[in-house]
């Protein structure tokens, strides 16, 4: 099955824009089949930002637990994730993604 990029951090919204713009591409992603997506998010490279980074892993986990999402696997961890094993088994598309090899912690994929 296939995935879907989903840049979150592109015009730089707000955190609550940038997570209900998430929300909504969650279920478009959804309904066309993907099986995961992978969010661009961004870090705060220049030493400012990366609010959005901060305030998506607890909404992930909320997401998970309501059943809205089945996981994730942040960019940092996905070279040792057992987690991310588990994604390449059911979206094996996504292991010609190099952003996944060195560790982006820009970047989380998400399993629907």
């Amino acid at each position: 099955m296939k995935y879907k990029t989903i840049n979150i951090k592109e015009n730089q919204p707000t955190v609550a824009l940038a997570l209900a713009i998430l929300e909504i591409e969650i279920e478009v992603a959804r309904r066309e089949g993907y099986a995961a997506v992978k969010i661009i998010h961004g870090y705060g490279s220049h030493g400012v930002g990366g609010e959005i980074k901060r305030n998506l892993a607890p909404w992930l986990r909320r997401a998970k637990s309501k059943g809205f999402i089945a996981d994730f696997v942040r960019g940092e961890e996905w070279p040792a994730s057992e987690k991310a094993g588990k994604i390449k088994s059911i979206c094996p598309e996504i292991l010609g993604d190099p952003e996944l090899y060195y560790s982006n912690s820009g970047i989380t994929i998400i399993l629907l």
